[in-house]
C-alpha cells in the first residue's frame, strides 16, 4: 500500500475559471484530456479520503490526492 507521504493535499484555491473549466481540470487527464479512472479509500477515523487517478487511454501516471472530510 502507498504511504500517505506519496499523496498531496487537495486545496480548492488552485482551481479557477467557470464551472466547466474546473470540472475538466478535476476529471480529465492533463495530457490527453480523456476521463481519469479514480479510486478512493476512506479513513473515517482520521477523516480523510485518499484518491488515486490514472488515465487508461495514454497511461498518464498516478495523480494522488488527499481530501479532508471535516
Amino acid at each position: 500500500m502507498d504511504s500517505i507521504r506519496d499523496y498531496e493535499f487537495e486545496y480548492l484555491e488552485k482551481y479557477f475559471g467557470d464551472a466547466s473549466e474546473v470540472q475538466k481540470k478535476v476529471e480529465n487527464c492533463p495530457l490527453c484530456n480523456e476521463k481519469l479512472a479514480k479510486s478512493h479509500q476512506v479513513n473515517l477515523k482520521e477523516l480523510y479520503t485518499r484518491e488515486t487517478a490514472r488515465c487508461n487511454s495514454c497511461g498518464y501516471g498516478q495523480k494522488k490526492l488527499i481530501h479532508s472530510l471535516n
